[in-house]
């Protein structure tokens, strides 16, 4: 593993913690939702720049899916998607 490939994991791995926070029922606010989908951008971002293979894609897929469902919870939360 790279330097990316860790930075990526660990985008992975703070995303996860602070969506487990959130069920939890923490929520800090505008600010937390935006680091939270950050997070993910920044792991998408990574996760092309590390070195080939196979957890290179599985840890972009799982970045473009956390980045996907927190702009959907985002959006509902603010009344968005529903109408």
């Amino acid at each position: 593993m790279n330097k990316y490939s860790v930075f990526l994991l660990a985008t992975v791995v703070i995303f996860v913690a602070l969506f487990f926070t959130m069920l939890n029922g923490i929520s800090l606010g505008k600010p937390y939702f935006l680091s939270m989908f950050v997070f993910s951008l920044l792991g998408i971002i990574l996760g092309f720049k590390a070195k080939k293979g196979f957890l290179k894609w599985l840890l972009i897929i799982l970045n473009i899916i956390a980045s996907n469902v927190i702009g959907y919870i985002t959006l509902l939360a603010y009344s968005i998607a529903e109408s």
